[in-house]
C-alpha cells in the first residue's frame, strides 16, 4: 500500500515547517493496523513527524510535532508544533492553524494514537479500532482551539467534523530536501523487455554447478523476518517456470512464521518437465519475542539437518536428532545466503531483529559464505513502483532503503537487490520476472564462487596431508 500523501501537499507541509525537509513513510493504519501500541513502536523517539487524516467526506486534516512521540503519559512541549488543513470536501485549501499553550502540543500515551493540545485538540483514537471494510471509525474525539489558533475556524471548517477515516499516516519529517530524482537510474540495469525476460530464463536454464565440485544444485538459504517474503520469493520463481501463478510454498502474513519446517524447494521447468539446478531452502522466520536457535542455523548451513525437518521449539535439534547428517558434502552445505527484508520497515526494524541477524552473519562470516539482501515490499516504498516496477532503480525510496539495508547489515550496496514477489497479481509479469531472475542469478554467481573457494581449499588441504605422509 503505498503513500497517499501528494507532492503538492508535501510542498506545502515543508513550507509551513519553515526548512528543507522530506517526508518517510512510518505508520499506516491501512497497513500497520490501527492500533495505538503500534503506531507508539512505530514512531516513538523516531524525532520530528506529521500525521495525516484521510477523512470519508474527502477532507484532509492532521498535525505537526518536531518533538519526538512518547509513551510517558506526560504533554509535550513544542512550540513549532501546528495543526493543518490540506483538503477540504475534495478541494485543496490549505491552512495552517499554530500552537498557541506550546507545553500542550502533544500527548504521549501509550493506550492513545496520535493525539494534539490539551484538552484535546485532536486526539484520534484510542486502543484497537478494526476496519469496517470501508473506513476505519477512530474512537477518538475534537476539542479544537484548546491549545491551538484556529483563525477563525472551526471543527467542522477544519476536519468535516468526521473521524471515520479511510486512512491515517504518520511520516517522519526528515532534515534536508529529498534527493532530486536522478537523470538517470541508480543502478544499472537490463532492458524491461521480453527478450529479457527469455535471456534470463535461458541462463537460469542452463545453470550448472562447477563439475570438479560434484554438486549437483546450488543451495540458496532464504531468512528473514516474518511476513518479508521468504515462501512468497520462491512461489513467485516457481510461478515464473511454471508459466503461471503458483503457491506451492506456505506464505502470507501472519502473527508467526507460517514455516514450521526446513525445506529444500526445487524449481521445475514445466516446458521440459526438468529440474533446474539450483534449490531455495527455506526455514523459520525471524520474530520478535522467538529467536531462532543459531546452532540450528549452523547445522542447515553445515548440511546437517535434512529436508522436510520439521522444526520442535521445544526439542531443538542435535547430532542425536533422527535423519541428522553425519558427515555431509559440499553438496549438502548452504551455498549463499539471502536475507528477506521488507523495505518498508527498514526503519522500523527492531533491535532485537537486527541483533538476531547480526549474530548469524557472524557464523556466515566465519564460513565465509557469500550474503545478499532481498529487499521486498517495493510497492510500499515508493507510490511510483506501486504504479509500475519499471520505476524500481529510478526511484528515490527505494534507492534510500537500499543504502539503509547495505549499512545496517555491513554489505556492499550491490548485495542488496530490489525484488517484487507475486502477491495480488493474477498473471505473470514482465517487470517483475526480470527483478525476481536477476536477484536468482547473482546469488548463483556467489554461490559458484563459494563453492570455487572450497575447492581450493579441500584441495589445499589434500596436498598438505598428502605432504605430510
Amino acid at each position: 500500500m503505498p503513500e497517499l500523501l501528494q507532492k503538492s501537499y508535501k510542498k506545502q507541509l515543508v513550507t509551513w515547517i519553515g526548512k528543507p525537509c522530506h517526508f518517510r513513510l512510518l505508520y499506516k493504519i491501512s497497513r500497520d493496523g490501527c492500533s495505538a501500541p503500534t503506531f507508539h513502536q512505530k514512531c516513538d523517539g523516531q524525532g520530528a513527524t506529521v500525521t495525516v487524516l484521510y477523512n470519508t467526506n474527502k477532507t484532509i486534516y492532521g498535525g505537526y510535532l518536531s518533538q519526538s512521540w512518547d509513551s510517558d503519559g506526560e504533554y509535550i512541549d513544542d512550540s513549532d508544533a501546528f495543526l493543518f488543513r490540506l483538503q477540504y470536501n475534495g478541494s485543496s485549501n490549505p491552512l495552517k492553524f499554530p500552537v498557541i499553550q506550546t507545553d500542550n502540543a502533544g500527548y504521549g500515551n501509550n493506550g492513545y494514537g496520535p493525539t494534539f493540545g490539551g484538552g484535546h485538540d485532536i486526539q484520534t483514537f484510542s486502543g484497537t479500532i478494526s476496519n469496517s471494510g470501508r473506513c476505519f471509525s477512530l474512537n477518538g474525539y475534537f476539542g479544537l482551539g484548546s491549545s491551538y489558533n484556529l483563525n477563525g475556524q472551526n471543527e467542522q471548517t477544519i476536519t468535516n467534523n468526521s473521524l471515520q477515516v479511510t486512512d491515517l499516516e504518520v511520516y517522519r519529517v526528515i532534515d534536508g530536501p529529498g534527493k532530486k530524482i536522478p537523470d538517470k537510474p541508480w543502478r544499472e540495469h537490463d532492458a524491461w523487455t521480453t527478450e529479457t525476460v527469455q535471456a534470463q530464463k535461458k541462463s537460469l536454464l542452463a545453470y550448472k554447478p562447477l563439475t570438479e565440485t560434484n554438486v549437483g544444485a546450488a543451495n540458496i538459504l532464504l531468512i528473514g523476518q516474518i511476513g518479508a517474503g521468504k515462501s512468497s520469493f520462491f512461489n513467485s520463481v516457481n510461478s515464473i517456470f511454471r508459466g503461471k501463478i503458483s503457491s506451492k510454498a506456505c506464505s502470507g502474513s501472519f502473527e508467526h512464521s507460517v514455516t514450521t519446517m526446513y525445506r529444500q524447494y526445487k524449481v521445475k521447468d514445466f516446458s521440459n518437465g526438468k529440474f533446474l539446478n539450483f534449490r531455495l531452502c527455506d526455514t523459520r522466520g525471524f520474530e520478535e519475542e522467538f529467536a531462532l536457535d543459531a546452532q540450528e542455523i549452523s547445522f542447515i548451513l553445515d548440511g546437517n539437518i535434512p529436508d522436510r525437518y520439521q522444526f520442535n521449539p521445544l526439542v531443538p535439534f542435535t547430532p542425536d536428532t533422527p535423519g541428522y547428517i553425519k558427515d555431509p558434502n559440499l553438496k549438502d552445505k548452504i551455498h549463499c545466503v539471502a536475507f528477506v527484508i521488507d523495505g518498508s520497515t527498514v526503519d522500523v526494524m527492531s533491535d532485537k531483529v537486527q541483533k538476531q541477524m547480526k549474530d548469524l552473519q557472524v557464523r556466515m562470516n566465519h564460513r565465509g559464505l557469500p550474503q545478499v539482501v532481498f529487499l521486498t515490499k517495493l510497492d510500499k516504498i515508493c507510490p511510483d513502483v506501486h504504479i509500475d516496477v519499471k520505476n524500481t532503480f529510478t526511484s528515490i525510496a527505494v534507492c534510500d532503503a537500499v543504502e539503509k539495508v547495505a549499512d545496517v547489515m555491513g554489505l556492499p550496496r550491490a548485495h542488496v537487490l530490489p525484488v517484487k514477489n507475486y502477491e495480488s497479481e493474477t498473471r505473470l509479469k514482465t517487470t517483475v520476472d526480470i527483478l525476481l531472475m536477476e536477484a536468482l542469478q547473482r546469488c548463483l554467481d556467489f554461490a559458484d564462487d563459494y563453492m570455487d573457494e572450497q575447492l581450493d581449499k579441500m584441495t589445499a588441504e589434500g596436498k598438505n596431508v598428502r605432504a605430510e605422509d
